[in-house]
């Protein structure tokens, strides 16, 4: 396997050997950024770096093992961001004996240009001017036209060509239509500031030995999932089954997180949400998997009421955040903002945090579905107003003088209030990538969520857990099924590559790819005062409970000794 990367400003391309077969994913992104890019750099200079790296058993056949982790200075927080995703992409570069594709210096004089990756040794930079300014849904229309169906893609829109820090980079699926998105920390918007419309890498099998060993791993590890009660759960309800979880414990940020429960909670549901696709049918499915090894298969496509597809995919997060964050009940609406963001490239949690901001600063009417819409249409238009939610609820909240502004490290909150969920407050305040769902999740252990103690413990752990995930490419709905047995996954990694790692290697790699990533963020200036929650948290209690966060800011400060947390 081998690193390829390209220059944008000079035109070149070179090859190098990658040194540790076992890195991948996020353990690899950090590791290039960490030797490449200086941590003061402005995250949208041409000093900063893209990286695209898949995980280690990403072309493999393994179930949920090909998600993509996509690396750099985030715009947003300032400090390093990995983003991942599912689709075609890792299985692309895997097949092309690819571990990580890095993007340096930016397309000369501002001309957009298209990366194109056909082998090691065949790559072109073609230009973009066709294509710049293209909606995604239209992009992904010309892609099939004049390159064939033969690519996987990563691609921005319109929000990540104006550099907007909201903006989410887009991911082809199994068939090659542009659903799937690395959405935080808005690396769209560095790829707009290299003028990069898009990345292409040929799909190619790319044949693997696979001993009986490995192939009897691999049948261990399938079973343990599929055979996992919330898996269950999750391929039946998708990502939305966690709405009424999240409700009864007072957790569900509703109008810009003044509750912790919404009213019309059921109407977003994930049984709501599996009956209206059931009953609309046409070409709406409850049932998706992102990636072609997937057995979950926890997405969707929401039809409209003809029966054709209004949006492909309608997920918790977005459900939440453009729904009872904004106070809107109704799933077509929310579809509708989630179909906007999607085709615009926009992250619609950074989006759905930042309406929520501008509803309560006067700028429209929490509930107004109407109003909402031509707010995302105004981002996408580049006006004024557009530009300044662009840039995310952080520096939104700040020109528009809101103090309720659910952000950390410049990121917003996703769909958790932490009053209601503490462990996974923690993550928000401490984890290196920002407040990122994807960083640690605390929701689904079984303990007492609205009590202080332990909950560090438990964030740390969790955290060093789906850090190794992602440094592996795997899906972190896999956790609930294997993260208590890491030998399922040692064992596949030592058939696969010869190896003799113990369970104990997953924590060792997780802590490591955390102790890189805070050691990047300590030298652009991200200090300890920087991992703590927005003040309100601490000061407001959350109706209906009344909790607050008080999880005691020097177990905070002490997360990473793990003798004293």
């Amino acid at each position: 396997m081998s690193i390829l990367r390209i220059g944008l400003s000079d035109q070149t391309v070179s090859v190098e050997p990658l040194v540790d077969e076992l890195s991948g994913g996020r353990r690899l992104t950090g590791e290039i950024l960490s030797a490449d890019v200086s941590p003061g750099c402005n995250a949208l200079g041409p000093e900063n770096a893209l990286v695209w790296a898949p995980g280690p058993l990403a072309g493999w056949g393994i179930s949920c093992a090909g998600r993509v982790s996509m690396g750099g200075k985030s715009p947003l927080t300032g400090g390093i961001k990995e983003s991942n995703a599912g689709g075609s992409l890792a299985d692309a570069l895997a097949g092309l004996g690819i571990r990580a594709l890095v993007c340096n210096g930016a397309f000369p004089g501002d001309r957009p240009g298209v990366v194109v990756v056909n082998a090691l040794d065949d790559v072109q930079l073609v230009p973009a001017d066709a294509y710049w300014g293209l909606g995604l849904e239209d992009f992904g229309a010309r892609l099939r036209t004049d390159f064939g169906p033969d690519y996987a893609c990563a691609a921005i829109g319109p929000a990540g060509e104006l550099q907007l820090p909201a903006a989410a980079v887009c991911i082809s699926d199994v068939r090659g239509d542009l659903f799937r998105f690395a959405a935080r920390g808005g690396l769209a918007a560095v790829m707009g500031s290299k003028a990069v419309k898009a990345v292409l890498v040929r799909q190619e099998r790319r044949a693997r030995p696979a001993g009986s060993g490995f192939r009897k791993a691999v049948r261990d590890f399938h079973h343990t999932i599929q055979s996992n009660p919330r898996v269950q759960v999750l391929r039946k309800y998708g990502t939305a089954s966690t709405v009424m979880l999240t409700d009864s414990l007072g957790a569900l940020p509703t109008r810009n997180f003044t509750q912790g429960t919404f009213e019309d909670a059921e109407r977003i549901s994930g049984e709501h949400i599996h009956d209206l696709i059931t009953e609309r049918g046409g070409e709406g499915t409850p049932t998706e998997r992102c990636m072609s090894a997937c057995i979950i298969q926890c997405s969707n496509v929401f039809p409209d009421v003809e029966g054709r597809r209004l949006v492909a995919r309608l997920e918790y997060e977005t459900l939440v955040m453009c729904g009872s964050n904004l106070g809107i009940s109704d799933p077509d609406t929310i579809a509708q903002l989630n179909q906007a963001c999607n085709d615009l490239g926009l992250d619609t949690i950074e989006t759905g945090a930042t309406l929520g901001v501008a509803a309560e600063a006067g700028l429209w009417d929490f509930g107004d579905g109407e109003r909402a819409l031509e707010l995302v249409a105004e981002i996408g238009a580049g006006t004024v107003l557009g530009r300044l939610l662009g840039q995310g609820c952080a520096i939104a909240g700040r020109t528009l003088g809101v103090r309720r502004v659910p952000a950390v490290k410049g990121q917003s909150l996703p769909a958790y209030d932490p009053r209601g969920v503490k462990g996974t407050g923690a993550t928000f305040a401490t984890s290196p990538m920002g407040a990122d769902h994807t960083a640690g999740l605390t929701i689904f252990a079984p303990v007492d969520h609205h009590d202080a103690q332990g909950q560090v413990a438990l964030s740390r752990d969790t955290q060093i857990t789906r850090a190794a995930y992602d440094a592996l490419g795997l899906c972190a709905f896999l956790l609930g099924s294997t993260a208590s047995r890491p030998e399922l996954v040692t064992e596949i990694l030592n058939a696969a590559y010869d190896r003799a790692l113990t369970p104990d290697w997953i924590a060792e790699l997780g802590r490591r790819v955390i102790d890189m990533e805070r050691a990047f963020n300590h030298r652009a200036g991200l200090t300890e005062a920087t991992d703590r929650l927005p003040a309100f948290f601490r000061e407001e209690p959350l109706p209906p409970h009344g909790e607050v966060f008080d999880v005691p800011s020097e177990r905070l400060s002490s997360i990473w000794k793990p003798d004293d947390a």
